[in-house]
């Protein structure tokens, strides 16, 4: 698994599967939230969800909807610095983005005229999106983290997009299950849940999960 994959979990598919639950109360489900890729077959997963490319495998993957992120601030942080009005702007703002010694400190974005790289002073860095969402709340910088994860701040008003014409690279996520057995009828149906819920396109295939 790829970095968000933490995020996608907690306010994804732990809503997904109470749901799934409520219809299915037989079922129970171990559910595991891990950035570092696990290895679905020796480690006895059944399902696994990925952020990102995938190399060949047997593993069958289903494509879901893209992994999207968004760039957003405080109210309170807007009217003290003003708003970004291109991308280059940002560098002149305080920014929270993931500890990362290079992606961290360098924001891929596409736009009108194609893709740009802004490099971005970091006020805050943190190996948590959660952290990341808390200081953007308290005002403290402009952040760029998943939807999945800043949404609900979004449509409350909580955060306020920025750059809206600017978008952060999507990243491809699939839904993995092994490819060389029949699954049971519970695993079947919770692969359908998913699939339901987050949009997969026609089709399947046979591609690998990272060591």
């Amino acid at each position: 698994m790829s970095r968000g994959i933490e995020a996608f979990g907690v306010h994804a598919i732990a809503p997904l599967c109470v749901e799934y639950r409520a219809t299915h109360p037989e079922v129970d489900i171990d559910l595991v939230l891990s950035d570092p890729a696990l290895d679905l077959v020796d480690e006895g997963f059944d399902v696994a969800v990925r952020i990102g490319e995938l190399p060949d495998s047997s593993l069958i993957a289903r494509p879901l909807r893209p992994y999207r992120s968004v760039i957003c601030a405080a109210p309170a942080y807007l009217e003290r610095h003003g708003m970004p009005l291109r991308p280059e702007d940002l560098a002149r703002h305080q920014c929270l983005g993931f500890a990362h010694p290079v992606a961290g400190r360098r924001w891929r974005l596409t736009g009108p005229q194609g893709e740009v790289v802004v490099p971005v002073s970091l006020a805050l860095s943190a190996n948590n999106g959660e952290a990341l969402r808390m200081a953007a709340l308290s005002g403290l910088g402009i952040v760029m983290q998943p939807d999945v994860l800043l949404g609900e701040d979004l449509r409350a008003g909580r955060l306020v997009a920025v750059l809206p014409d600017y978008a952060p690279a999507e990243r491809p996520m699939h839904l993995l299950t092994a490819g060389d057995r029949r699954p049971p009828a519970k695993i079947s149906t919770f692969v359908g849940f998913i699939v339901k819920r987050f949009g997969a396109r026609a089709g399947s295939r046979k591609r690998p999960t990272p060591a």
